[in-house]
């Protein structure tokens, strides 16, 4: 019985200007600062004659999939799969009597 990591998906962040309590008080609030923000750092990447830095990362997303049921990968507390039968039964039959 195993579990691998598979690759799930691949994001590219951005850390945006931070908020300040003035600037927004309600999630809402928030949202429309960061929806403004987007579209002016759209347009600030358009502009192909910028020589500011920007800095963007790329992040995996993995998760652990069981090798039976290709399913992610969750256990109880003791360490036993709950994601199908044939992984619990392989974790019973090597499990110390």
């Amino acid at each position: 019985m195993k579990k691998e990591k598979v690759l799930v998906d691949i994001k590219i962040n951005c850390d945006p200007p931070q908020i300040y309590h003035w600037q927004a008080r309600t999630m809402e609030e928030k949202e429309k600062f960061y929806e403004d923000w987007v579209k002016d750092f759209h347009d600030f990447i358009r502009d192909h004659r910028s020589q500011d830095p920007v800095r963007l990362e790329v992040e995996r997303v993995e998760k652990d999939i069981c090798e039976f049921c290709e399913e992610e990968w969750e256990e109880d507390t003791d360490g036993c799969p709950l994601c199908c039968s044939e992984a619990v039964e392989e974790f019973e039959d090597k499990k110390p009597l």
